[in-house]
């Protein structure tokens, strides 16, 4: 099966190595969603605990209920902690796409965590089912529309492949995030793929692609450059935000000034208004 690219390893544009960028942003809120999850689950524990001891000195009768409760509660709390603190070290925070491979670091005490080279991408069994997925591709995907149906590259979950390392072969998935804190997304995620693809076409030119991993991703199969219509949707996008943003400032505008204030306030809140806008 031919490649999808027409481009011969002479005339390919040149490969350099990329490095994941975190996203700080997502990081934070998901570290605080946690931490507060975390928090809230300690207080009702310490809550119940409470009551127990409440309902024993007045004989009540949903003493067995309320251990149940602790006990469901103190399992969920126990899996988050176990999760978030003795896990995180067996995960990988970083993703570098190079020469020789994809290598998989954990920032965190600075540890490789999984490396697969060039070399260990080995062809698909094509159309065999191994697990839950089949592939038709040597490096595949699993798409789904918004309707929850595969389709043909409109929404990429998953991307697999084979590999075989120390003679043992196996399918790798990949998502091309960090695989921590709800598989935290990469900033420069997008950049990492086309470096996939590139290298692909540069160290195994041998290996067929789904032509869905290009389309889904916005990415010219001949030169490896990104479609100039993503960036003009982006700012379509943008704009459409900032004009329901200005809207509802303007809605919220006429809500305060229509409530009923002292001629003082109605001049307050008129001048803020004028400031900010």
């Amino acid at each position: 099966m031919p490649r999808l690219s027409k481009y011969s390893s002479d005339t390919l544009p040149p490969f350099r190595a990329v490095r994941s960028t975190t996203n700080r942003t997502w990081d934070f809120i998901v570290a605080f969603s946690v931490i507060s999850v975390i928090i809230l689950l300690a207080g009702i524990i310490i809550y119940l605990i409470n009551e127990l001891f409440q309902a024993a000195a007045e004989n009540r009768k949903d003493i067995p209920g309320t251990i149940i409760f602790i006990i469901i509660i103190s399992i969920i709390l126990t899996l988050m902690i176990y999760k978030v603190i003795y896990t995180r070290k067996e995960r990988f925070t970083t993703t570098i796409i190079d020469e020789k491979g994809i290598h998989y670091f954990n920032r965190f005490d600075n540890t490789v965590v999984n490396e697969i080279l060039w070399d260990n991408f080995v062809r698909s069994d094509l159309g065999k089912k191994t697990g839950l997925l089949t592939a038709e591709f040597d490096i595949d995907c699993i798409s789904y529309d918004s309707r929850g149906r595969k389709s043909n590259g409109t929404g990429i979950v998953k991307y697999f492949w084979k590999v075989a390392v120390n003679e043992k072969e196996y399918i790798h998935t990949d998502f091309f995030n960090a695989s921590y804190l709800l598989n935290s997304p990469y900033i420069n995620r997008k950049d990492l793929i086309r470096a996939f693809l590139l290298g692909l076409a540069h160290y195994r030119p041998d290996l067929t692609i789904n032509p869905c991993i290009f389309i889904a991703n916005s990415i010219d199969g001949k030169d490896y450059t990104f479609y100039p219509n993503t960036t003009f949707w982006k700012t379509i996008f943008g704009f459409i935000f900032v004009l329901i943003l200005a809207i509802s400032a303007y809605l919220l505008y006429l809500v305060a000034i229509d409530y009923p204030h002292s001629p003082f306030q109605r001049e307050a809140l008129e001048k803020v208004f004028h400031d900010l806008f």
